[in-house]
């Protein structure tokens, strides 16, 4: 019996907690809309110091799209110079296997399936290469997308 007189004593602070919520919140929004006497509504220095805001980070957004830019391009350079390198550090570890295969004796030679193993690694370098370009380009088109969007934001 205790029980369900808490339960409604509860629901009851529940409506009184809501009700003094809902006014508070109701007389705030009222006090910010209204008109003042010199005819400004007090929450028009908020909604300009909001629009100065934004237009603080639109510049903000445009100078970054620009740092940005800047450095995809040697980014990508340095990209396909590690992949150079990297291309270049194996194909020394294969002459110098196959050298050693090649000392062994013909017959390993003969075992060793040379072409599947210089077609897969040719594949995978074109993989590589192609992915890396695909990377560049969709991350060229997005930065001028956002500074395309950072201009007509701003005016420019």
């Amino acid at each position: 019996m205790t029980n369900n007189s808490d339960d409604d004593r509860e629901q009851q602070f529940d409506l009184l907690t809501a009700a003094l919520l809902g006014a508070a919140v109701g007389a705030a929004v009222t006090l910010l809309f209204r008109t003042g006497p010199g005819g400004r509504r007090p929450i028009g220095p908020i909604i300009g110091a909001a629009g100065r805001g934004a237009r603080f980070a639109g510049i903000a957004g445009l100078e970054g799209a620009r740092w940005a830019g800047d450095r995809a391009a040697p980014g990508a350079r340095w990209v396909a110079e590690q992949g150079r390198e990297g291309a270049r550090w194996a194909g020394k570890r294969t002459a110098r296997g196959y050298r050693a295969a090649q000392e062994k004796g013909a017959e390993m030679i003969d075992d060793l399936p040379l072409d599947d193993v210089a077609e897969s690694v040719r594949e995978y370098v074109d993989s590589a290469r192609e992915a890396i370009n695909d990377v560049v380009r969709e991350e060229m088109s997005d930065l001028r997308k956002a500074v395309r969007r950072q201009r007509k934001r701003i005016g420019i």
